[in-house]
């Protein structure tokens, strides 16, 4: 048995590491200076950009080297910060500051500069004093990215079956949405060609044969090329012809490349000859279209990472063809790669305190549009962080701002395909793939797998030949002869013989329907009348009555009948259907009117109540012919119920006595004769056996209510404050017995006259233990210090007298106007 491996090779993620880009120009126009240029962290084939820490720190490239250049003239100064030797006189020098964004977002635009003239200690000289050296430019054009990007079609087939021709492709620019816009949006440098020569095989000679296959011309085996050179397999009619090698490989992999193949004359055999015809010569080099070279493109500048004191920009740089594919810095080329980095905001920062920003994160979505955030501050000269309100004076640099990654995948689905199957069910499928940009992604994992569209599907040419069909029966007759009805037939899956058979013999075909709508068109109504009635009235005024009906038109009939149509279905006003009749005119008669009686004469006792008695005739006037034996009475004796309520003797005695008289009622307010007087009282219970009586406090619980009160003193034989409540006093609460009990009604015992103090059925305890009614006491002190609150209906009078084994007595009385109720409480003192 052979040891197993103790070591094998394994692929983690690629490594980050530094890129570095192509220096920049020197700061000075002569004399020492400094120049920059970009350092990155990339990973990847691709390139892409990553945060600094994911490289190591220690190994990171310088962003900044000394330059020199030509040596300034004597008579000038020279800028600030220059080595300058101290024998050399004053001298000058143009300086110039970072290029602008870029006025224009994709496209070319325009970028400023400062330039101007500097002696050696930093101060601003005329330009004249610069003249012995060239300006260098303020201004110049920038080119962002095309705003559009040439989308390319698939060539046409080659122009002609045989020998040299052409094929061409259509060539779009479209937008980053994939929408074509007008030509002058893309790089017209940059437009792929639209056509290109093609070489099909020879056209074949008068005597040709079919083509077959042919030997190499390297004296090998014979048959190996693929054709003839006019397109045949080199037949004996012809004995001596050209034969052609399969094209070889471009020699570049973008423009600019070519092909060849071999191309040699053989006789019958396939043994090389040299006295074919030179004219009928096929080619054997020729142009080839990999596509355009890619090409260095950079985005906008983005924000200074300082508002002062020296910052960076950065942009994005990549390597990519026009139509957005990607590819490694190193298939462009490296020395003209732009500068994704540079200074900014040089200038001094105040002494004030000022906004300071942090560098923007990288993009919230890694495709399509997303957002980029950063911390600002406010902080003094030194860099030290202040209160916001420091800087109110000054406007804030903007926190958020939007940012778009690059294109997001998705998915792009070709047409159908044929249906599997000529008749019946079968499946047709398309290709499904996953598209990043313009360029098709090798695997589908980029792209959400649950919008993934379908790539097979059911599919049904015709239905295939069957024994079974479906039958169709005549239509039934339509439900409606206008307004749109429905009408039936049947149908039924038959065999050969006509038999009929179940439906799932035929389930492979199409069932006919079985109803559809008829008569869709408008009805027509009209209205339709009847006779009139004789006169209602056979003297005097009355009225005729006929039948008025909304009818539907029958088409073909003449005769209409009697509807149930909607009256709003016939158009106008309809007919009257009554009309005034006029007879001779009726006899006179009168008779007795009325009116409402009047209120009784006394409020109290028997009394009179009156009311209007008249004759009118049949038309309302005035009469004395009415019988006098049927006249009504125009008054009659009274007696007012509010004597008899208040007369006691007729009122009942107990909430029972009313159950008893008036049968089961709800709970309520009730008038009882209470030792000869008439008093309200509520009556609960009243759907039991026993109702029970009580009195309604009128000021409500907010006003009734029964307390012990719950704090003892520490040192009992203190009376602090005076001897008011105070409940933030040095006590402790642990009396077993306090409680607070609120009372909305009081129960009354009509036997005894007394009021039941621990009836709980109108009272609610709000604290601690229930407090019967009228009850009060506290254990707060030892001396005459009373706590406890009352609040009873009357004016309670209390008086506090030391009880025997150290025990408190309260005792109040309580008047209800014809109730005097005796209240006394005892609370044990503990010291």
């Amino acid at each position: 048995m052979s040891k197993p491996e103790s070591v094998q090779t394994c692929q983690q993620q690629d490594c980050a590491s530094w890129q570095v880009g192509p220096w920049g120009q020197c700061t000075t126009s002569c004399g020492p200076g400094y120049q920059m240029r970009a350092v990155k962290c990339v990973v990847g084939s691709y390139g892409s950009v990553m945060d600094d820490t994911e490289c190591n720190a220690a190994t990171r490239p310088t962003d900044t080297q000394d330059c020199e250049m030509t040596q300034c003239p004597i008579s000038h100064p020279v800028p600030p910060g220059t080595k300058v030797p101290s024998h050399l006189p004053h001298k000058t020098q143009w300086r110039f500051g970072s290029w602008t964004q870029c006025s224009a977002t994709c496209g070319k635009g325009t970028r400023m500069r400062y330039v101007s003239c500097r002696d050696n200690q930093g101060g601003v000289a005329e330009d004249s004093a610069c003249s012995h050296l060239a300006k260098p430019p303020a201004r110049e054009v920038c080119s962002v990215v095309a705003c559009g990007q040439w989308k390319v079609l698939e060539w046409t087939s080659c122009s002609v079956s045989c020998g040299q021709g052409k094929t061409t492709r259509q060539v779009v620019c479209v937008n980053f949405s994939d929408q074509i816009v007008d030509v002058v949006e893309c790089d017209a440098d940059d437009r792929p060609a639209t056509e290109q020569e093609c070489a099909m095989s020879q056209c074949p000679a008068a005597r040709s044969s079919d083509s077959r296959p042919l030997p190499s011309p390297s004296g090998g085996p014979r048959n190996n090329l693929p054709t003839t050179a006019d397109g045949r397999g080199g037949g004996r009619a012809q004995a001596h012809q050209w034969r052609t090698g399969p094209w070889g490989a471009c020699s570049s992999t973008c423009a600019g490349g070519f092909q060849r193949r071999v191309v040699v004359c053989q006789d019958e055999n396939g043994y090389a000859v040299n006295n074919c015809e030179e004219h009928s010569k096929p080619i054997e080099q020729r142009s080839c279209e990999s596509g355009p070279c890619p090409q260095w493109v950079y985005g906008n500048w983005g924000e200074c990472t300082k508002p002062c004191g020296g910052g960076i920009k950065t942009r994005l740089v990549a390597c990519q063809r026009p139509n957005g594919e990607r590819f490694n810095d190193l298939s462009c080329e490296i020395l003209d790669k732009p500068p994704d980095r540079e200074q900014c905001n040089t200038q001094s920062c105040p002494s004030n305190p000022h906004w300071s920003t942090d560098p923007w994160s990288s993009c919230s979505s890694a495709c399509g549009k997303g957002s980029k955030n950063r911390k600002v501050s406010c902080v003094t000269r030194s860099g030290r962080p202040v209160p916001e309100d420091n800087c109110k004076h000054l406007t804030q640099p903007s926190k958020e701002r939007s940012c778009r990654g690059r294109r997001c995948p998705k998915w792009k689905a070709e047409s159908w395909g044929e249906c599997s199957a000529s008749c019946g069910n079968g499946i047709q499928e398309r290709e499904v793939f996953c598209e990043v940009g313009n360029r098709r992604s090798p695997e589908e994992t980029e792209c959400p797998p649950s919008s993934r569209p379908a790539s097979s599907q059911t599919c049904r040419v015709t239905d295939c030949p069957s024994p079974y069909r479906w039958s169709k029966g005549e239509w039934q007759s339509c439900s409606k002869s206008c307004g749109s009805g429905h009408r039936r037939r049947a149908v039924l899956c038959m065999d050969q013989t006509g038999e009929e058979v179940h439906e799932m013999f035929c389930v492979d075909q199409r069932r006919p329907d079985d109803s559809e709508s008829c008569n869709t068109h408008v009805c027509e109504f009209i209205w339709i009348t009847g006779d009139w009635t004789e006169c209602s009235a056979s003297c005097g005024q009355g009225y005729h009555r006929r039948l008025v009906s909304c009818s539907e038109v029958h088409a073909g009939s003449d005769n209409y009948e009697y509807g149930h149509q909607s009256l709003s279905n016939c158009p106008g006003t309809p007919p009257e259907s009554y009309m005034p009749c006029s007879q001779s005119p009726c006899p006179l008669t009168h008779e007795w009117r009325v009116g409402v009686w009047g209120p009784c004469s006394v409020s109290c006792g028997g009394g009179v109540m009156e009311r209007t008695v008249q004759c009118v005739s049949t038309e309302g006037q005035g009469s004395d012919s009415c019988p006098s034996d049927t006249k009504p009475e125009a008054s009659k004796v009274c007696s007012s119920p509010a004597c008899e309520l208040h007369n006691s003797c007729h009122l009942p005695t107990s909430c029972s006595d009313v159950q008893s008289l008036s049968g089961v009622q709800p709970d309520g307010e009730q008038f009882l004769n209470v030792q000869g007087k008439a008093l309200k009282v509520y009556c609960a219970g009243m759907q039991t056996d026993r109702p029970q009586e009580y009195l309604t406090l009128t000021t409500g619980e907010g006003e009734n209510y029964s307390e012990v009160f719950g704090f003892r003193l520490i040192d009992p034989t203190q009376c602090p404050a005076n001897g008011t409540r105070r409940e933030d006093c040095e006590c402790r609460r642990d009396y077993t017995a306090a409680g607070l009990s609120t009372f909305t009604r009081v129960r009354l015992d009509l036997s005894k006259m007394h009021i039941i103090t621990i009836d709980w059925q109108f009272a609610f305890t709000r604290d601690g233990h229930r407090v019967p009614f009228a009850t009060a006491g506290d254990c707060y002190s030892a001396a005459r210090c009373p706590q406890v609150r009352t609040a009873w209906p009357g004016t309670p009078t209390m008086q506090q007298v030391q009880c025997p084994q150290k025990s408190m007595l309260l005792c109040c009385s309580l008047n209800i106007k014809w109730l005097q109720l005796r209240c006394c409480v005892t609370g044990l003192i503990t010291p």
